[in-house]
Protein backbone atom coordinates (compact mmCIF):
# COMPACT_ATOMS: atom_id res chain seq x y z
CA UNK A 1 0.00 0.00 0.00
CA UNK A 2 1.39 3.32 -0.66
CA UNK A 3 1.59 5.31 2.29
CA UNK A 4 0.82 8.43 0.88
CA UNK A 5 -2.96 6.62 0.14
CA UNK A 6 -3.61 5.67 4.27
CA UNK A 7 -6.45 6.80 5.33
CA UNK A 8 -5.21 9.04 7.97
CA UNK A 9 -3.80 11.11 5.56
CA UNK A 10 -6.35 11.03 3.04
CA UNK A 11 -8.90 14.22 2.86
CA UNK A 12 -11.64 13.80 5.10
CA UNK A 13 -15.05 13.38 2.59
CA UNK A 14 -17.24 16.73 3.86
CA UNK A 15 -15.49 18.03 6.35
CA UNK A 16 -14.95 22.06 6.88
CA UNK A 17 -12.64 23.67 9.45
CA UNK A 18 -15.99 24.12 11.00
CA UNK A 19 -15.32 20.72 12.59
CA UNK A 20 -12.37 21.64 14.48
CA UNK A 21 -12.57 21.97 18.23
CA UNK A 22 -10.99 25.34 19.00
CA UNK A 23 -10.67 24.18 22.57
CA UNK A 24 -8.86 20.54 21.45
CA UNK A 25 -6.98 23.44 19.74
CA UNK A 26 -5.96 25.19 22.26
CA UNK A 27 -5.33 22.57 24.83
CA UNK A 28 -2.37 21.01 22.25
CA UNK A 29 -0.60 24.52 22.10
CA UNK A 30 -0.45 24.68 25.22
CA UNK A 31 0.62 20.93 26.20
CA UNK A 32 3.20 21.08 23.39
CA UNK A 33 4.18 24.68 25.25
CA UNK A 34 4.65 22.74 28.39
CA UNK A 35 5.92 19.70 27.68
CA UNK A 36 8.03 20.00 24.71
CA UNK A 37 8.61 24.20 25.03
CA UNK A 38 7.24 24.03 21.52
CA UNK A 39 5.66 27.40 20.44
CA UNK A 40 3.19 27.77 17.50
CA UNK A 41 3.06 30.56 14.86
CA UNK A 42 -0.22 32.15 14.74
CA UNK A 43 -2.10 30.35 17.35
CA UNK A 44 -5.30 32.54 17.11
CA UNK A 45 -5.96 30.85 13.73
CA UNK A 46 -6.95 27.54 13.62
CA UNK A 47 -5.53 26.96 10.65
CA UNK A 48 -2.37 27.88 10.69
CA UNK A 49 -1.61 25.13 13.64
CA UNK A 50 -2.93 22.18 11.19
CA UNK A 51 -0.82 23.29 8.23
CA UNK A 52 2.09 23.85 10.85
CA UNK A 53 1.45 19.83 11.51
CA UNK A 54 1.22 19.08 8.04
CA UNK A 55 -2.59 18.16 8.44
CA UNK A 56 -4.15 20.12 5.73
CA UNK A 57 -4.18 18.94 2.02
CA UNK A 58 -4.50 22.23 -0.61
CA UNK A 59 -6.47 24.00 2.68
CA UNK A 60 -8.52 20.43 2.77
CA UNK A 61 -8.66 18.75 6.07
CA UNK A 62 -6.80 15.20 6.68
CA UNK A 63 -8.72 12.02 8.33
CA UNK A 64 -6.00 13.20 10.75
CA UNK A 65 -6.85 16.14 11.86
CA UNK A 66 -10.15 14.98 12.98
CA UNK A 67 -9.05 11.95 14.74
CA UNK A 68 -6.33 14.48 16.81
CA UNK A 69 -8.86 17.67 17.13
CA UNK A 70 -12.64 16.80 16.05
CA UNK A 71 -15.58 17.69 17.42
CA UNK A 72 -17.21 14.79 16.74
CA UNK A 73 -14.01 12.69 14.92
CA UNK A 74 -15.82 9.50 14.61
CA UNK A 75 -18.76 10.95 12.02
CA UNK A 76 -15.53 10.77 9.87
CA UNK A 77 -13.41 8.03 10.90
CA UNK A 78 -15.89 5.88 12.81
CA UNK A 79 -13.11 3.11 13.23
CA UNK A 80 -11.10 5.69 15.24
CA UNK A 81 -12.03 4.13 18.74
CA UNK A 82 -10.57 2.34 21.45
CA UNK A 83 -12.84 -0.99 22.80
CA UNK A 84 -11.71 -1.93 26.52
CA UNK A 85 -13.31 -5.27 28.66
CA UNK A 86 -12.65 -6.82 31.83
CA UNK A 87 -12.97 -9.81 32.87
CA UNK A 88 -12.02 -11.76 36.47
CA UNK A 89 -10.77 -14.73 35.15
CA UNK A 90 -7.37 -15.74 32.69
CA UNK A 91 -10.26 -16.26 29.58
CA UNK A 92 -12.71 -13.98 27.99
CA UNK A 93 -16.08 -15.01 28.96
CA UNK A 94 -20.07 -14.00 28.47
CA UNK A 95 -21.40 -11.86 29.80
CA UNK A 96 -18.80 -9.60 30.05
CA UNK A 97 -18.49 -7.87 33.63
CA UNK A 98 -17.49 -4.82 32.18
CA UNK A 99 -17.49 -3.16 28.88
CA UNK A 100 -16.29 0.02 27.34
CA UNK A 101 -15.94 1.50 23.58
CA UNK A 102 -14.05 5.16 23.63
CA UNK A 103 -14.75 7.67 21.52
CA UNK A 104 -13.65 10.99 20.85
CA UNK A 105 -10.02 12.61 19.94
CA UNK A 106 -7.43 9.99 19.75
CA UNK A 107 -5.94 11.84 22.92
CA UNK A 108 -9.07 11.48 24.91
CA UNK A 109 -9.12 7.49 24.31
CA UNK A 110 -5.89 7.56 25.26
CA UNK A 111 -6.71 9.31 28.83
CA UNK A 112 -9.79 7.46 28.99
CA UNK A 113 -8.40 4.13 28.08
CA UNK A 114 -5.50 4.21 30.76
CA UNK A 115 -7.81 5.13 33.47
CA UNK A 116 -9.98 2.42 32.60
CA UNK A 117 -7.21 -0.01 33.31
CA UNK A 118 -5.50 1.32 36.02
CA UNK A 119 -9.24 1.24 37.75
CA UNK A 120 -9.10 -2.36 37.32
CA UNK A 121 -5.90 -3.12 39.10
CA UNK A 122 -4.60 -3.90 42.14
CA UNK A 123 -2.65 -0.95 44.47
CA UNK A 124 -0.51 -1.15 47.36
CA UNK A 125 -0.21 1.17 49.73
CA UNK A 126 3.12 1.35 51.44
CA UNK A 127 4.68 2.70 54.61
CA UNK A 128 5.39 6.23 55.54
CA UNK A 129 9.13 5.41 56.80
CA UNK A 130 10.67 7.05 53.71
CA UNK A 131 8.65 10.31 54.44
CA UNK A 132 5.35 11.70 55.52
CA UNK A 133 3.16 10.34 52.20
CA UNK A 134 2.75 6.87 51.86
CA UNK A 135 3.83 5.74 48.52
CA UNK A 136 1.04 3.78 46.27
CA UNK A 137 2.58 1.30 44.39
CA UNK A 138 0.48 0.17 40.73
CA UNK A 139 0.17 -3.93 39.99
CA UNK A 140 1.22 -2.86 36.46
CA UNK A 141 3.40 0.27 36.22
CA UNK A 142 1.17 2.93 35.09
CA UNK A 143 3.52 4.52 32.61
CA UNK A 144 4.55 1.19 31.14
CA UNK A 145 0.28 0.92 30.61
CA UNK A 146 0.26 4.60 29.27
CA UNK A 147 3.05 3.39 26.69
CA UNK A 148 1.86 0.04 25.39
CA UNK A 149 -1.75 2.36 24.95
CA UNK A 150 -0.65 5.20 23.37
CA UNK A 151 2.02 3.00 20.65
CA UNK A 152 -0.86 0.71 19.59
CA UNK A 153 -3.32 4.21 18.65
CA UNK A 154 0.05 6.01 16.99
CA UNK A 155 1.04 2.70 14.94
CA UNK A 156 -2.09 1.41 14.71
CA UNK A 157 -3.57 0.62 11.36
CA UNK A 158 -6.02 3.01 10.29
CA UNK A 159 -7.50 1.47 6.72
CA UNK A 160 -8.09 -1.51 8.56
CA UNK A 161 -12.04 -1.96 9.99
CA UNK A 162 -10.85 -2.90 13.26
CA UNK A 163 -10.13 -1.06 16.38
CA UNK A 164 -7.64 -0.96 19.12
CA UNK A 165 -9.12 -3.73 21.90
CA UNK A 166 -7.42 -3.45 25.21
CA UNK A 167 -8.67 -5.79 27.68
CA UNK A 168 -7.60 -7.00 31.58
CA UNK A 169 -7.61 -9.84 32.73
CA UNK A 170 -6.64 -11.49 36.06
CA UNK A 171 -3.13 -11.83 35.60
CA UNK A 172 -2.45 -9.92 32.47
CA UNK A 173 -3.16 -6.67 30.35
CA UNK A 174 -3.49 -7.31 26.48
CA UNK A 175 -3.36 -4.43 23.93
CA UNK A 176 -4.22 -5.14 20.61
CA UNK A 177 -3.95 -3.26 17.46
CA UNK A 178 -4.52 -3.45 13.64
CA UNK A 179 -1.37 -3.70 11.87
CA UNK A 180 2.05 -4.52 11.54
CA UNK A 181 5.78 -3.40 12.67
CA UNK A 182 7.50 -1.93 10.10
CA UNK A 183 9.59 -4.38 7.36
CA UNK A 184 12.83 -2.66 9.39
CA UNK A 185 11.96 -3.89 12.60
CA UNK A 186 11.55 -7.75 14.34
CA UNK A 187 9.52 -8.64 17.51
CA UNK A 188 12.98 -9.44 18.92
CA UNK A 189 14.34 -5.81 17.95
CA UNK A 190 11.54 -4.29 20.44
CA UNK A 191 13.22 -5.96 23.88
CA UNK A 192 16.70 -3.86 22.07
CA UNK A 193 18.10 -0.76 21.04
CA UNK A 194 16.61 0.30 18.38
CA UNK A 195 15.37 3.49 16.26
CA UNK A 196 12.08 4.66 16.32
CA UNK A 197 10.31 4.00 12.76
CA UNK A 198 6.72 5.54 13.09
CA UNK A 199 3.66 3.89 11.09
CA UNK A 200 1.87 6.99 11.33
CA UNK A 201 4.63 9.57 11.49
CA UNK A 202 2.05 12.64 10.46
CA UNK A 203 0.11 11.20 13.44
CA UNK A 204 3.01 10.93 15.95
CA UNK A 205 4.66 14.49 15.53
CA UNK A 206 1.27 15.83 17.21
CA UNK A 207 2.35 12.85 20.05
CA UNK A 208 5.29 14.49 20.21
CA UNK A 209 4.26 17.37 20.94
CA UNK A 210 1.78 16.85 23.37
CA UNK A 211 4.29 14.69 25.22
CA UNK A 212 3.02 11.15 24.78
CA UNK A 213 5.42 9.65 23.08
CA UNK A 214 9.76 9.96 22.77
CA UNK A 215 9.76 9.56 19.09
CA UNK A 216 13.34 8.19 20.39
CA UNK A 217 12.57 4.15 20.04
CA UNK A 218 13.20 3.36 23.78
CA UNK A 219 9.49 3.45 24.68
CA UNK A 220 9.39 -0.63 24.84
CA UNK A 221 12.74 -1.31 26.27
CA UNK A 222 11.59 1.79 29.36
CA UNK A 223 8.11 -0.46 29.89
CA UNK A 224 10.26 -3.99 30.06
CA UNK A 225 12.36 -1.85 32.37
CA UNK A 226 9.84 -0.71 34.35
CA UNK A 227 8.24 -3.86 34.85
CA UNK A 228 11.39 -5.59 36.06
CA UNK A 229 11.82 -2.57 38.85
CA UNK A 230 8.20 -3.70 39.47
CA UNK A 231 8.96 -7.30 40.08
CA UNK A 232 6.73 -8.57 36.87
CA UNK A 233 8.40 -10.21 34.06
CA UNK A 234 8.92 -8.36 30.82
CA UNK A 235 5.95 -7.64 28.64
CA UNK A 236 5.26 -10.04 25.73
CA UNK A 237 5.09 -9.08 22.08
CA UNK A 238 3.59 -10.97 19.52
CA UNK A 239 2.38 -10.42 15.61
CA UNK A 240 -0.95 -12.15 14.95
CA UNK A 241 -1.73 -12.21 11.62
CA UNK A 242 -2.14 -8.64 10.53
CA UNK A 243 -2.82 -7.55 14.05
CA UNK A 244 -0.34 -6.30 16.80
CA UNK A 245 -0.55 -7.93 20.45
CA UNK A 246 1.42 -6.64 23.31
CA UNK A 247 0.95 -8.41 27.07
CA UNK A 248 1.60 -6.92 30.07
CA UNK A 249 1.46 -9.46 33.27
CA UNK A 250 0.03 -8.51 36.34
CA UNK A 251 0.94 -11.63 37.98
CA UNK A 252 2.52 -14.20 35.52
CA UNK A 253 2.08 -16.70 38.23
CA UNK A 254 -1.64 -16.90 39.44
CA UNK A 255 -2.94 -19.50 41.80
CA UNK A 256 -4.11 -21.29 38.93
CA UNK A 257 -0.93 -21.54 36.78
CA UNK A 258 1.14 -22.40 39.90
CA UNK A 259 -1.71 -25.62 40.43
CA UNK A 260 -0.62 -26.27 37.06
CA UNK A 261 3.01 -26.16 37.40
CA UNK A 262 2.73 -28.83 40.69
CA UNK A 263 3.72 -25.84 42.58
CA UNK A 264 3.28 -26.82 46.71
CA UNK A 265 1.84 -24.71 49.41
CA UNK A 266 5.13 -24.32 51.17
CA UNK A 267 6.58 -23.28 47.94
CA UNK A 268 3.94 -20.53 47.32
CA UNK A 269 4.86 -19.31 50.60
CA UNK A 270 8.37 -18.96 48.54
CA UNK A 271 6.72 -17.26 45.29
CA UNK A 272 4.27 -15.06 47.01
CA UNK A 273 7.36 -13.72 49.32
CA UNK A 274 9.68 -12.78 45.75
CA UNK A 275 5.86 -11.15 45.06
CA UNK A 276 6.00 -8.91 47.81
CA UNK A 277 9.81 -8.16 48.57
CA UNK A 278 11.51 -8.50 44.92
CA UNK A 279 13.72 -11.31 45.77
CA UNK A 280 14.29 -14.31 48.54
CA UNK A 281 17.13 -15.94 49.45
CA UNK A 282 17.41 -19.57 51.08
CA UNK A 283 17.89 -18.85 54.05
CA UNK A 284 14.13 -16.44 54.42
CA UNK A 285 12.76 -19.16 52.57
CA UNK A 286 13.73 -22.04 55.40
CA UNK A 287 11.97 -19.77 57.85
CA UNK A 288 9.04 -18.78 55.83
CA UNK A 289 8.78 -23.18 54.79
CA UNK A 290 9.58 -24.37 58.42
CA UNK A 291 12.06 -26.35 56.47
CA UNK A 292 16.04 -27.92 56.63
CA UNK A 293 18.66 -26.16 54.40
CA UNK A 294 18.51 -28.99 52.40
CA UNK A 295 14.92 -29.40 51.80
CA UNK A 296 14.63 -25.24 50.88
CA UNK A 297 17.23 -26.07 48.27
CA UNK A 298 15.79 -29.04 46.57
CA UNK A 299 12.51 -26.84 46.90
CA UNK A 300 14.49 -23.62 45.69
CA UNK A 301 15.91 -25.46 42.50
CA UNK A 302 12.59 -27.46 41.55
CA UNK A 303 11.05 -23.57 41.36
CA UNK A 304 13.75 -22.58 39.06
CA UNK A 305 13.91 -25.45 37.10
CA UNK A 306 10.02 -24.87 36.60
CA UNK A 307 10.68 -21.15 35.38
CA UNK A 308 8.87 -19.65 38.34
CA UNK A 309 11.95 -18.69 39.89
CA UNK A 310 15.60 -17.43 38.32
CA UNK A 311 18.54 -17.83 40.72
CA UNK A 312 20.96 -14.93 40.51
CA UNK A 313 24.91 -14.95 42.48
CA UNK A 314 26.50 -18.32 43.48
CA UNK A 315 26.56 -20.24 46.84
CA UNK A 316 25.91 -18.45 50.23
CA UNK A 317 25.28 -15.17 48.04
CA UNK A 318 22.51 -16.95 45.70
CA UNK A 319 19.11 -15.11 45.92
CA UNK A 320 15.91 -15.94 43.81
CA UNK A 321 13.86 -13.65 42.04
CA UNK A 322 10.75 -13.92 39.64
CA UNK A 323 11.54 -15.75 36.47
CA UNK A 324 9.92 -16.10 33.24
CA UNK A 325 8.02 -19.19 33.31
CA UNK A 326 10.72 -21.37 31.06
CA UNK A 327 7.70 -23.90 31.09
CA UNK A 328 4.56 -21.81 29.49
CA UNK A 329 3.33 -20.43 26.78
Amino acid sequence: MNKQNRFYTKRAKGATIKDISKKHIAWFIERAKQERDYVFAGVSNVDNILKQLVLLDDDHLLNAALMLFGKEPQRFCPNAIIKCSHYHGTEETRPIPSHQIYEGTLFEQIDAAVDFVLSKLNRTVGGRDKGPAAKVRMEIPGEAASEIIVNAIVHRDYDSNGSVQVTVFADRVEVINPGSLPKQLSVEDLSKKHISIPVNPFLARPFYLAGYINQLGYGTLNVIKSCRQAHLPAPTFKQLNEQFCVTLWRDYFTDHVLETLGITERQRKGVNRVKEVGSINNAEYQKIAGLTRKTATRDLDALVEKGVLKRIGEKRGTIYVLGEGSEMD
